[in-house]
Protein backbone atom coordinates (compact mmCIF):
# COMPACT_ATOMS: atom_id res chain seq x y z
CA UNK A 1 0.00 0.00 0.00
CA UNK A 2 1.24 3.46 -0.81
CA UNK A 3 0.45 5.72 2.11
CA UNK A 4 -1.12 9.08 1.35
CA UNK A 5 0.67 12.11 2.72
CA UNK A 6 -0.79 13.43 5.96
CA UNK A 7 -1.87 17.07 6.22
CA UNK A 8 -2.11 18.77 9.58
CA UNK A 9 -1.80 22.37 10.69
CA UNK A 10 -0.93 23.56 7.20
CA UNK A 11 2.00 21.13 6.92
CA UNK A 12 2.33 18.10 4.67
CA UNK A 13 3.95 14.99 6.14
CA UNK A 14 5.43 12.99 3.26
CA UNK A 15 5.06 9.22 3.72
CA UNK A 16 6.78 8.12 0.50
CA UNK A 17 9.69 6.65 2.50
CA UNK A 18 7.20 4.02 3.69
CA UNK A 19 5.97 2.98 0.26
CA UNK A 20 6.63 -0.67 -0.66
CA UNK A 21 10.05 -1.31 -2.15
CA UNK A 22 12.35 -4.15 -3.06
CA UNK A 23 15.47 -4.60 -0.95
CA UNK A 24 18.26 -6.80 -2.27
CA UNK A 25 20.24 -8.66 0.36
CA UNK A 26 23.31 -10.66 -0.69
CA UNK A 27 24.64 -13.21 1.74
CA UNK A 28 28.30 -13.87 0.98
CA UNK A 29 29.56 -17.42 0.60
CA UNK A 30 30.60 -18.88 3.93
CA UNK A 31 32.20 -22.27 4.39
CA UNK A 32 30.07 -24.87 2.60
CA UNK A 33 27.27 -22.34 1.98
CA UNK A 34 27.21 -20.66 -1.42
CA UNK A 35 26.42 -16.98 -1.75
CA UNK A 36 22.70 -16.29 -1.84
CA UNK A 37 20.74 -13.31 -3.14
CA UNK A 38 17.38 -12.40 -1.63
CA UNK A 39 15.03 -9.88 -3.21
CA UNK A 40 12.57 -8.93 -0.50
CA UNK A 41 9.53 -6.75 -1.00
CA UNK A 42 9.27 -4.66 2.15
CA UNK A 43 5.97 -3.11 3.17
CA UNK A 44 5.28 -0.90 6.17
CA UNK A 45 2.01 -0.75 8.10
CA UNK A 46 0.47 2.45 9.39
CA UNK A 47 1.58 1.42 12.89
CA UNK A 48 5.04 2.71 11.89
CA UNK A 49 3.77 6.31 11.93
CA UNK A 50 0.60 6.19 14.03
CA UNK A 51 -0.61 4.86 17.35
CA UNK A 52 -3.76 3.89 19.16
CA UNK A 53 -5.19 6.30 21.72
CA UNK A 54 -4.25 5.86 25.36
CA UNK A 55 -7.07 5.03 27.77
CA UNK A 56 -9.18 8.15 28.30
CA UNK A 57 -6.99 10.27 26.01
CA UNK A 58 -8.57 13.30 24.39
CA UNK A 59 -7.05 14.05 20.99
CA UNK A 60 -7.62 16.30 18.02
CA UNK A 61 -9.84 14.37 15.56
CA UNK A 62 -7.85 15.94 12.72
CA UNK A 63 -4.94 13.72 13.83
CA UNK A 64 -6.82 10.55 12.86
CA UNK A 65 -5.20 8.70 9.97
CA UNK A 66 -7.67 6.17 8.52
CA UNK A 67 -6.96 3.23 6.27
CA UNK A 68 -9.16 0.37 5.05
CA UNK A 69 -8.93 -1.54 8.35
CA UNK A 70 -8.56 0.92 11.19
CA UNK A 71 -8.15 4.56 12.13
CA UNK A 72 -5.23 5.59 14.32
CA UNK A 73 -3.70 8.80 15.63
CA UNK A 74 -0.89 10.23 13.53
CA UNK A 75 2.15 10.26 15.82
CA UNK A 76 4.76 12.90 15.04
CA UNK A 77 7.55 11.10 16.90
CA UNK A 78 6.85 7.78 15.17
CA UNK A 79 6.72 9.64 11.86
CA UNK A 80 10.14 11.24 12.41
CA UNK A 81 11.68 7.95 13.52
CA UNK A 82 10.10 6.10 10.58
CA UNK A 83 12.32 8.07 8.21
CA UNK A 84 15.17 5.85 9.46
CA UNK A 85 13.38 2.57 8.78
CA UNK A 86 14.63 1.96 5.21
CA UNK A 87 18.24 2.33 6.37
CA UNK A 88 17.67 0.13 9.43
CA UNK A 89 16.04 -2.57 7.27
CA UNK A 90 19.01 -2.50 4.89
CA UNK A 91 21.33 -3.06 7.88
CA UNK A 92 19.43 -6.07 9.31
CA UNK A 93 21.98 -8.61 7.94
CA UNK A 94 24.51 -7.19 10.42
CA UNK A 95 22.10 -7.76 13.31
CA UNK A 96 20.42 -10.66 15.06
CA UNK A 97 16.72 -9.94 15.33
CA UNK A 98 14.92 -11.80 18.09
CA UNK A 99 12.13 -14.29 17.49
CA UNK A 100 8.87 -13.49 19.24
CA UNK A 101 7.38 -16.99 19.53
CA UNK A 102 4.04 -15.82 20.91
CA UNK A 103 3.26 -13.85 17.73
CA UNK A 104 5.50 -15.61 15.22
CA UNK A 105 7.26 -12.41 14.27
CA UNK A 106 10.71 -10.92 14.87
CA UNK A 107 11.87 -7.77 16.53
CA UNK A 108 15.00 -5.73 16.50
CA UNK A 109 15.93 -3.05 18.99
CA UNK A 110 17.94 -0.16 17.67
CA UNK A 111 19.61 2.40 19.90
CA UNK A 112 19.21 5.74 18.20
CA UNK A 113 20.24 9.20 19.31
CA UNK A 114 17.24 11.51 19.29
CA UNK A 115 17.82 15.14 20.22
CA UNK A 116 21.05 14.10 21.94
CA UNK A 117 19.39 11.28 23.91
CA UNK A 118 19.72 7.59 23.15
CA UNK A 119 16.37 5.83 22.81
CA UNK A 120 15.30 2.24 22.16
CA UNK A 121 13.49 1.97 18.84
CA UNK A 122 11.62 -1.34 18.57
CA UNK A 123 10.86 -2.74 15.12
CA UNK A 124 8.54 -5.74 14.71
CA UNK A 125 8.36 -7.57 11.38
CA UNK A 126 7.32 -10.80 9.68
CA UNK A 127 8.91 -12.47 6.68
CA UNK A 128 6.90 -14.76 4.45
CA UNK A 129 6.99 -16.36 1.04
CA UNK A 130 3.83 -15.55 -0.92
CA UNK A 131 2.70 -17.87 -3.68
CA UNK A 132 4.67 -15.91 -6.28
CA UNK A 133 7.93 -17.28 -4.87
CA UNK A 134 9.47 -14.02 -3.73
CA UNK A 135 10.02 -13.03 -0.13
CA UNK A 136 7.97 -10.38 1.57
CA UNK A 137 8.70 -8.52 4.79
CA UNK A 138 5.93 -6.71 6.62
CA UNK A 139 7.17 -4.13 9.11
CA UNK A 140 4.23 -4.40 11.48
CA UNK A 141 5.17 -1.60 13.85
CA UNK A 142 8.09 0.54 14.92
CA UNK A 143 8.17 2.81 17.93
CA UNK A 144 10.27 4.28 20.70
CA UNK A 145 9.56 2.29 23.84
CA UNK A 146 7.38 4.39 26.14
CA UNK A 147 6.86 3.03 29.67
CA UNK A 148 3.67 5.08 29.97
CA UNK A 149 2.07 3.36 26.97
CA UNK A 150 1.54 0.01 28.66
CA UNK A 151 3.40 -2.45 26.46
CA UNK A 152 6.30 -4.69 27.29
CA UNK A 153 9.03 -6.04 25.07
CA UNK A 154 8.76 -9.79 24.58
CA UNK A 155 11.64 -12.10 25.27
CA UNK A 156 13.10 -13.82 22.28
CA UNK A 157 16.09 -15.75 21.10
CA UNK A 158 18.37 -14.08 18.56
CA UNK A 159 18.25 -15.40 14.99
CA UNK A 160 20.62 -14.40 12.22
CA UNK A 161 18.79 -12.44 9.55
CA UNK A 162 20.26 -14.74 6.89
CA UNK A 163 18.62 -17.72 8.62
CA UNK A 164 15.25 -15.95 8.59
CA UNK A 165 15.51 -15.27 4.85
CA UNK A 166 17.00 -18.64 3.83
CA UNK A 167 14.63 -20.77 5.89
CA UNK A 168 11.58 -18.77 4.83
CA UNK A 169 12.56 -19.09 1.17
CA UNK A 170 12.97 -22.87 1.49
CA UNK A 171 10.01 -23.50 3.82
CA UNK A 172 12.21 -24.61 6.71
CA UNK A 173 11.45 -24.20 10.40
CA UNK A 174 13.48 -21.70 12.36
CA UNK A 175 14.68 -23.30 15.57
CA UNK A 176 14.53 -21.01 18.57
Amino acid sequence: MQWKDFNYGGRVYDLSHLHPRIFRFTRPAEGAHAAEVFDVEVRFTLHCFSRGPRDGEAFDPLLVYPDDYEARIFDFRRYEMSKRLPEIIQELPARKPRHNKSRGNYFSVELIAENGDTVEYDIFFKVRKPAKGRLEMIVETAFVRDPGYGSTRPDGKPVRFWIILHNTRHGLMIRT
